[in-house]
């Protein structure tokens, strides 16, 4: 039985893996890893690196089972390092919206507001288009669409920012183990480039970088896309 084995870094549920695993081969076992399971301060600890993470993460996984690793934003340079470091390698491994390491800059105040807009859109499920560039005009209508006060709201993009700004500087100083991998970039995304070199087979999904997980038409599509190398076809290839 394969395994579909899923780097998650928070911001989402991680109940968005079992919707979309719905739409899996029968048979398939979805196993999530929650990074903030390792550790519920990993964003704060300053000596946190993709590797030791990495280490950390290959130590629950048992070395006989066949997988399949996907990763999620952060969660894919995690995955493309533990590849490199398991016993029995996976059948392929997915990074959706991750951008290769050194290749982003810092994301801008412009940047977080507009990913942030993104992240409150698809945890309501309600779409919200984008007019503002700063933070202050942002929350304001969100809260007047009805999105939450306007204290939460603020809160909550302080705590994007750190996250984001912590996940830039986790991955800006670690260096790929060149595993070959397939990268799924949404309309939305997050980067104009996601870059991986020529290592790396690209793929469109619909949505932005959340709303790919979050909106049932979007996460079939990403459901489709794994389906190639969850099916026993692919399996006994």
């Amino acid at each position: 039985m394969t395994e579909l084995c899923v780097i998650h870094p928070g911001e989402l549920s991680p109940l968005c893996w079992p919707r979309l695993a719905r739409h899996l081969p029968a048979g398939t076992r979805l196993r999530v890893l929650e990074l903030e399971a390792l550790n519920g301060y990993w964003e704060h600890d300053p000596n946190t690196t993709v590797d030791g993470l990495a280490d950390r993460l290959r130590l629950t996984l048992d070395p006989r089972q066949p997988r399949v690793l996907v990763g999620w934003g952060v969660g894919g340079v995690v995955a493309e390092a533990l590849a490199a470091r398991l016993t029995r390698p996976p059948r392929h491994t997915i990074l959706l919206d991750s951008a290769e390491p050194g290749l982003a800059d810092k994301p801008t105040d412009a940047d977080l507001v507009r990913s942030y807009a993104m992240l409150v859109s698809a945890r309501r499920g309600r779409p919200f288009p984008l007019e503002e560039t700063t933070l202050d005009p942002l929350v304001e209508r969100l809260a007047q669409h009805g999105f939450g006060a306007a204290d939460v709201l603020r809160k909550g993009f302080f705590q994007h920012q750190r996250t984001h700004h912590f996940n830039h500087r986790l991955t800006s100083r670690h260096t790929p183990a060149g595993m070959p991998v397939t990268v799924v970039q949404p309309a939305a995304s997050l980067y104009e480039d996601l870059g991986w070199d020529m290592r790396v087979e690209l793929l469109a999904a619909g949505g932005d970088h959340y709303t790919m997980l979050t909106d049932p038409d979007h996460t079939v599509s990403v459901a489709l896309l794994l389906t190639r190398w969850l099916s026993p076809a692919y399996a006994a290839a």
